[in-house]
């Protein structure tokens, strides 16, 4: 047809069936609590990478583009309104897409209480590196950073969560296929329905009232309970 040879590909009569993605499956609320466990114990600087990405269902761009600027202790809040984005070899900082995505967010105890064991990891890290500490003007302070300062690519998250995945001896998941395991962890943390409704972002409180009615184990609701106790 390019070369105007033909003027119809009979190709294109062709129907092929539609190939159905198979979804992956959520963690379980004790394989969630598995996996933080491990990092925590092992005292991972990017544990609380994996509580944001679990516990608030962050996106991998707004995890790594997180900057302490957007956090509030005091209120209890943060705003997720940068990402970090790889584009043909160099790193973007870039605001979030739409306007629901850099909405302000309630912090749970468990969020809270990781952010401060990473702050104190950061402060550490900082110091043992001294003059050759790094961070570019063109970002903010960010929260999850290597061991010289410099901004964490999404491909080293990947490869981070990937090998906690095999420490904590739990299921591979992908980071965006475990973001789906928050609503089942924010109910097992006994956190509000109005705040996982927030954090969700429903519209319908009858959505959320769902998820709380499927939810799991008492066992497991106070393991993680115990857990966020822990943190705190």
């Amino acid at each position: 047809m390019r070369q105007e040879l033909i003027n119809r590909n009979v190709a294109q009569l062709v129907q092929i069936p539609k190939q159905r993605k198979r979804k992956p499956v959520p963690w379980t609320s004790e394989e969630a609590r598995r996996f933080l466990e491990s990092a925590r114990s092992e005292s991972d600087p990017l544990y609380a990478a994996y509580v944001l990405v679990l516990v608030l269902g962050l996106r991998k761009g707004e995890v790594l583009g997180l900057a302490w600027e957007a956090v509030s202790f005091g209120q209890g809040t943060l705003v997720p309104d940068h990402q970090l984005q790889r584009v043909r070899r160099s790193l973007l900082y870039r605001e979030t897409k739409t306007e629901a995505s850099d909405a302000w967010l309630p912090m749970p105890d468990i969020v809270a209480a990781a952010l401060r064991i990473r702050r104190t990891q950061q402060d550490r890290e900082r110091e043992a590196a001294g003059e050759i500490w790094q961070q570019t003007n063109a970002m903010p302070s960010l929260i999850f950073t290597g061991r010289y300062g410099t901004p964490i690519y999404p491909r080293t998250l990947n490869r981070k969560f990937t090998a906690r995945c095999d420490a904590a001896g739990v299921r591979r998941l992908t980071v965006h296929d475990a973001r789906h395991t928050r609503a089942t962890l924010l109910v097992d943390l006994d956190v509000h329905p109005r705040v996982i409704m927030r954090i969700l972002r429903h519209t319908d409180q009858a959505v959320t009232m769902e998820i709380y009615a499927n939810a799991s184990s008492t066992a497991t609701r106070e393991a993680l309970r115990r857990l966020g106790d822990i943190l705190h």
